[in-house]
């Protein structure tokens, strides 16, 4: 049965399974070390992977494509951390990516062992959010005159948003923006209802 996990893997990986057999321990090892310097944000060499694809004989964009495969299995690993994802469940989901047993080991070892806090933090470090909304206060203004107009009675709507960073925006919409973007915000829920209604969404979420 595949597993939400795997299911993610898969995805991210995308062409990259390919490579996954051909993982040996001898050179997965140090690209395994090299994932773990990235993600914890360590200096790391110029021309280090040119270096190891001519000290273990094999073809740069392969050694390019297995070191990407490896850092994006151990980020998608540190990144369902608040799933509970249990050792066994791990090793199974790398098993039946064909991955050699003895990389399994060394990825379980990394993952679950003292580095693991380091690991995420680094990944949380590196990882860019988009500010969240937290408060929106709104207000309508009708300006009654002006230096061009004697009366005019068309109301606007004076919004401000606050971020989770603390950053206010304060902006001002005519009715029919308003409109606008109430009907916008409206077509998105619904879109998303029906996304999280599919199928194929439904397999990758976690249970």
């Amino acid at each position: 049965m595949t597993t939400p996990l795997q299911m993610q893997l898969i995805n991210a990986l995308g062409n990259k399974t390919k490579y996954l057999a051909e993982l040996k321990k001898t050179f997965a090892r140090p690209l395994i070390q090299l994932a773990v310097k990235a993600i914890e944000m360590e200096h790391i060499e110029d021309g280090i992977l040119e270096r190891i694809s001519k000290k273990y004989n094999i073809p740069e964009e392969h050694v390019d494509e297995y070191y990407a495969a490896i850092l994006t299995i151990l980020k998608m690993h540190l990144c369902s951390q608040y799933h509970n994802i249990k050792p066994a469940e791990f090793k199974q989901c790398l098993e039946e990516l064909k991955l050699n047993s003895d990389c399994v080991e060394d990825l379980i070892s990394v993952v679950y062992g003292p580095k693991q806090s380091d690991l995420l933090a680094g990944l949380i470090q590196r990882t860019k959010f988009y500010p969240q909304l937290v408060s929106c206060k709104w207000r309508i203004d009708i300006t009654i005159s002006s230096n061009i107009l004697n009366k005019v009675l068309e109301p606007n709507i004076v919004m401000e948003w606050i971020f989770n960073t603390g950053e206010s925006v304060t902006f001002e919409l005519s009715l029919a923006k308003f409109h606008q973007l109430r009907h916008a915000v409206a077509t998105i829920l619904v879109e998303m209802q029906a996304l999280e209604r599919h199928s194929i969404f439904k397999s990758v979420l976690p249970s």
